[in-house]
Formats: C-alpha cells, sequence, structure tokens
C-alpha cells in the first residue's frame, strides 16, 4: 500500500486522489517524500503487529507527489477522468492507538478516523492551485481485516471544477465504491503480508 493507503484518515484521501486522475513530474517529489513515508509505514507497522501500545495518538506528517500519468492511470480503473497535471497531498495524520488497537483485536469494530485536513498542490492551466479538503473517514473491520471503507468528504476549498470533481469521485466512492475493492485488498494486505516484514526488519 504504502502506509498511505492504511487505516484510512487522510491518507484515504490522498488514495482517492491519485486514484482520480512516465514523465518527470512539474511537482517534484520532496527530497525527504519516501523517508517520511517509509518511517510512518515503519511506526504502522510495529503498531498493527503488536497490538500495542493502546494509549497515546498515532502520528506521522505525509506528503505524497504524483505524476499526472500515474494520475491518470489510476483514474481509469475508477472510470474517471483527470484533466490535470501533477499532484501533491500532504496530511499530519493523528488518530488516537486506542481506536486502532480496537479495529485489529474485536470480531467487529468500526474504525471513525476523526476530521483531517489535507493540503494539495495540483498542477492546473501552467499554475499550482491550492486545494484543501477535509475528511472524516470509517472504516468497518471484521475478525481484524477490513471490509468496508467510507471516504466521508466533508468539505473541498478549491477551484470549482476540482472541488466538483472532488465530490463526485467521493460520492461515487461511498455510494458504489468505485476504488473500493482495490483499497481493500490493498489494507488487508499491508495488515497481513507486509506490515510482519516490515516489523521484522524485511
Amino acid at each position: 500500500m504504502r502506509v498511505r493507503l492504511c487505516f484510512g484518515g487522510s491518507l484515504v484521501a490522498a488514495t482517492m486522489i491519485a486514484g482520480l486522475g512516465g514523465a518527470a513530474a512539474a511537482l517534484e517529489e520532496r527530497k525527504d517524500e519516501q523517508d517520511k513515508l517509509k518511517a510512518c509505514e515503519r511506526s504502522l507497522c510495529a503498531l498493527v503487529t503488536k497490538k500495542s501500545p493502546a494509549e497515546g495518538d498515532f502520528k506521522c506528517a505525509l506528503s505524497k507527489t504524483w505524476a499526472r500519468d500515474k494520475i491518470k492511470e489510476g483514474s481509469a480503473t475508477g472510470r474517471v477522468s483527470w484533466v490535470f497535471g501533477d499532484a501533491r497531498c500532504s496530511v499530519d495524520l493523528k488518530v488516537p492507538r486506542s481506536i486502532m488497537v480496537e479495529a485489529l483485536v474485536s470480531p467487529e469494530a468500526t474504525l471513525q478516523v476523526p476530521e483531517h485536513t489535507v493540503s494539495c498542490e495540483i498542477e492546473r492551466d501552467k499554475e499550482i492551485t491550492p486545494v484543501t479538503l477535509r475528511f472524516a473517514p470509517k472504516l468497518r473491520f471484521k475478525d481484524g481485516k477490513a471490509v468496508k471503507v467510507w471516504v466521508n468528504l466533508k468539505h473541498v476549498d478549491g477551484p470549482s471544477t476540482i472541488k466538483g470533481l472532488a465530490m463526485s469521485v467521493a460520492k461515487l466512492e461511498d455510494g458504489i465504491g468505485i476504488f473500493h475493492k482495490p483499497l481493500i485488498k490493498a489494507i488487508n494486505r499491508q495488515i497481513a503480508e507486509k506490515c510482519p516484514k516490515v516489523a521484522a526488519g524485511g
């Protein structure tokens, strides 16, 4: 998944933007981007494998940059047309560890992620346009596996074309799940396959 897919939060937001939707990006990947993603993944996987600690907050400051071609490639799987350029989104993720652990150890549980703000930059008409999105994703777990995800987009600040696209895709995702199957698959693969390897130093 890389960590941006797991446990929803604004990570689901970033995934949705990537799914909306080569050559080098006009928005170049930040030098520390991959290091921060890997550090967050290690922290997350330690929690997933140990199922502890169950107090305090799980925190990660994340940023992800996508080239236009990659976004367009992902958009095709969800039947969504991406007409903009490159994109970058950042989020300060903060989720109580207690609700994450409960979702992993309970026979059935619903993980309601607190509302997060995702700050994005989108290449548009040869300019970089700022867009801000607020999400409060919800994930349903059964026997430690994700079975349902809701994006739960609350608000978008940005140009009307981008706002309309984001709201439409979020509504489609929560209604009929245009990206639902790959998202669920990625979350469960991270939990069951990747995290044990990462936690073991692999």
